[in-house]
């Protein structure tokens, strides 16, 4: 009977092979981190919005003491980087970070801060073995802001009011607009659409003025503990002013009074016009300095005069005064009184009166009208009543005045 041996040198090998797969695969699941002596920093933005994000990145140098920086980049004075896979576990007092751990690729691992609203101050540590890092302290939010810079448009508004924009930008000492931070504001006078807002991505916060009189606006926020404040003044452009003056003390229905009409001064005045009482107006469009209307009233009686100016910005000014107004006189001279031949009549009003046209009644059954003040008119005998009416010239509604007289022809 033959004895046959085991095969042991073919064996073995395979045993090797799976022993040195099976201390691989315990290799694998031992996660690399930095051998004994090696240093971290930290890298970091020095700032980060409320509801923001930033880099953060970890430098493990072998043989290097820690250390973190704010700095966008930073190189090392010696050691060597820790082998690529050497896993980073990042940790934070604010906000979370994304991934909590990541590996080294030449040195480096970067995850991200990721802010949730809130503003305060984010300490940032990074360790791997035995090394780790020393913190590094980011301001988040409010917490980041050094500065709040207080704007109106317009700023100054016109004589009678109106309304400005208000906004309250923070930054930081980059001076980068920081969003999500709360502002406050408050005003001396008028009304604001909103006392409180939240910083949009430009760092900005708004709120509407809306005033009839100067005001300051304030705006505050928390900038660490202390908070920030900013204050804006909204001024208004000296009311727009106007003045209305005559000479003549008294008028008369029909003849012309001149008034002058003066503008404030630093008023650029687009338009002016004049309201004379009697249903007549006048408009006088740009004046920039004193100017004269004239006027020939309608009727008789008190009238106050108003002139209302407005500027370029819409705004307004007035102003009045008063004048009586006497009724206009007219009167009729006879020249002649023979039958049968042309008597000339002559009308007479008051001085300087301006009259479109007389409408004459002869009293005999025939009419005449004329743009002359005389005319001519034969008369049979007999006794005759005549009239005459006036009518002064204007544009609008004419003011008609009758007067009477007894002739006699040929008696």
């Amino acid at each position: 009977m033959r004895h046959h041996s085991f095969p042991f040198r073919r064996l073995a090998p395979v045993l090797l092979c799976v022993v040195a797969a099976a201390a691989l695969a315990s290799c694998r699941r031992v996660p690399l981190t930095a051998p004994s002596g090696a240093g971290i920093t930290l890298i970091g933005a020095s700032t980060v919005a409320a509801n923001g994000q930033i880099e953060i990145t970890a430098v493990v140098i072998e043989g290097s003491a820690p250390s973190s920086s704010t700095s966008a980049a930073t190189t090392s004075t010696g050691g060597t980087p820790v082998h690529d896979g050497t896993v980073v576990t990042f940790t934070t007092t604010l906000g979370r970070i994304e991934p909590v751990d990541a590996e080294t690729k030449n040195g480096k691992a970067t995850v991200k801060l990721v802010t949730d609203g809130k503003s305060g101050v984010a300490s940032i540590t990074a360790f791997s073995g035995s090394a780790k890092s020393e913190a590094l302290d980011i301001n988040v939010g409010a917490a980041a802001a050094t500065q709040l810079a207080l704007t109106a448009s317009p700023q100054t508004l016109p004589g009678t009011g109106g309304s400005s924009t208000i906004s309250a930008r923070v930054e930081d000492k980059d001076g980068n607009g920081l969003s999500a931070i709360p502002v406050s504001f408050s005003t001396t006078k008028g009304n604001l659409s909103a006392t409180s807002g939240v910083t949009n991505d430009q760092g900005v916060a708004v709120t509407t003025l809306t005033t009839t009189e100067a005001a300051d606006v304030t705006a505050l926020t928390g900038g660490g503990t202390a908070g920030l404040s900013g204050k804006v003044s909204v001024t208004l452009k000296p009311r727009t002013t106007v003045s209305i003056s005559t000479a003549a003390a008294s008028a008369v229905v029909a003849v012309p009074v001149t008034f002058t009409i003066t503008p404030g001064t630093n008023a650029i005045i687009t338009n002016a016009v004049v309201d004379f009482g009697d249903g007549g107006s006048a408009q006088m469009g740009t004046i920039t300095a004193a100017t004269p209307i004239s006027h020939a009233f309608r009727s008789q009686g008190t009238k106050t005069v108003k002139a209302t100016v407005t500027d370029s910005d819409g705004g307004t000014g007035s102003s009045s005064t008063q004048i009586a107004v006497s009724p206009l006189a007219v009167s009729i001279t006879v020249s002649g009184s023979t039958p049968g031949v042309p008597i000339t009549l002559t009308a007479t009003t008051s001085a300087g009166a301006l009259i479109d046209k007389y409408e004459w009644d002869f009293g005999d059954t025939t009419f005449a009208v004329t743009t002359d003040k005389a005319t001519v008119h034969t008369f049979n005998t007999g006794r005759y009543v005549i009239s005459l009416k006036v009518t002064p010239s204007d544009s609008g509604s004419p003011v008609q005045t009758v007067t009477f007289i007894d002739v006699k022809v040929g008696i």
